[in-house]
């Protein structure tokens, strides 16, 4: 598998987790994920916002059947719009690391 291959596997492997966790609780992980756009979006004006903050804010407000959609997706659209995902912090280091261990370059 190459390297960018392998970063999304793994990528799309912790938003699985993180789409487990917000049908569990979707009013907490949905919070925490609008959180940190409010948090990133202070870095810019608001007329200057990037293009990925703004899909993220209107993706948000969507359904959530739809938002689970997204994160579990594995279109080329999806896996752009997980690079700059909101969603940062559902997952825990530890949580993390055994995706790495788990989805691995070698055999």
């Amino acid at each position: 598998m190459d390297r960018q291959r392998l970063i999304e596997q793994r990528i799309l492997a912790r938003h699985r987790l993180i789409a487990k966790r917000l049908q569990a609780d979707p009013e907490r992980v949905l919070g925490h994920a609008r959180a940190n756009l409010e948090r990133w979006a202070r870095s810019y004006s608001e007329d200057r916002l990037p293009g990925w903050l703004r899909e993220w804010r209107t993706l948000l407000e969507r359904p959530l059947p739809e938002i689970l959609a997204i994160l579990v997706s594995d279109s080329e659209n999806t896996r752009r719009l997980r690079s700059s995902s909101p969603f940062a912090g559902i997952v825990s280091p530890r949580e993390r690391w055994a995706i790495h261990r788990e989805i691995r370059d070698d055999p």
